[in-house]
């Protein structure tokens, strides 16, 4: 039986709104107190490193996790905030949603539709006509492992075949709910370490860029095997993954048919080319 600890449920019909310091916030009803704007984005060493960290940082996204109990967060959960460093980026998104606003609506389509993915329950835009800041807090997921984690402590053949198919399996149903995910690497999905490989089990992560086009073409879709199948093939390091393995998960992806298989084998070769680096 699995020992890890299951997130706690929150009815997602139950959202407040409200204004605060000059952004409008929106969340689940328990993370009403949730006091995002007051993390000390701009001075991370006045954070507690034991229990707030930041864990990326760029010029326009950084991105914090914090402890249950911090800054009133009733559970573990990771906070971005999204932020212009330019005038002529702010005029570009003039008339267009935060980009926290975008993945948060991403999160809740792919649930919507079956996919998981760590849940959106708190969003901060400032206001105005352009958002020049906006912040998205989604539930952590504690002591997950990344699928290429996963890959690198199978034991054996049957086990890295059964996460190819269930890898496999799981593009083929995104792509079929019409969703395109812009970075879509073995990195970015996310299963706990004690279930089985099974494409319900599987969180996608890092949902910006993606979207839900108006056609889902045959390009998008080689684009996202393409990439999930370099990362399993980095340049710098050996993972023992080969040709056979990459024909396992495309055919797991065309629903075992092998005609289907090896057309979708033709497109990520045509990618790569455009790519400059076949695999």
């Amino acid at each position: 039986m699995s020992s890890r600890r299951a997130a706690p449920t929150f009815d997602a019909s139950t959202w407040v709104e409200f204004d605060v310091d000059g952004y409008h916030i929106r969340s689940l009803a328990p993370f009403k107190k949730f006091r995002g704007t007051d993390i000390p984005w701009e001075h991370p060493g006045d954070l507690d490193l034991s229990t707030e960290r930041i864990v990326k940082s760029s010029r326009t996204r950084k991105v914090i996790k914090l402890a249950a109990g911090h800054f009133g967060a009733p559970v573990e959960v990771y906070v971005k905030r999204y932020n212009f460093q330019s005038w002529y980026r702010l005029l570009f998104r003039a008339g267009r949603k935060s980009r926290a606003r975008e993945e948060f609506d991403l999160g809740w389509k792919l649930m919507s539709k079956g996919v998981r993915t760590p849940r959106p329950v708190w969003l901060a835009e400032a206001k105005g006509a352009v958002a020049k800041f906006s912040l998205l807090a989604t539930e952590a997921l504690p002591e997950v492992e990344s699928v290429l984690d996963r890959w690198q402590r199978c034991e054996n053949e049957p086990e890295r075949r059964d996460l190819l198919v269930a890898l496999g399996r799981l593009l083929g149903r995104i792509h079929d709910i019409g969703f395109y995910h812009d970075d879509l690497k073995a990195g970015h999905v996310l299963i706990f370490p004690h279930r089985p490989s099974l494409p319900e089990e599987f969180y996608l992560i890092d949902l910006l860029g993606g979207s839900f086009p108006p056609v889902m073409s045959r390009l998008r879709r080689a684009k996202n095997l393409y990439q999930m199948l370099r990362s399993f093939i980095p340049k710098r390091r050996e993972l023992g993954f080969t040709r056979e393995h990459r024909d396992v998960f495309l055919l797991a992806y065309s629903a075992g048919m092998p005609d289907e298989a090896m057309k979708w084998s033709k497109w990520v070769d045509r990618v790569g080319r455009l790519k400059g680096r076949k695999i």
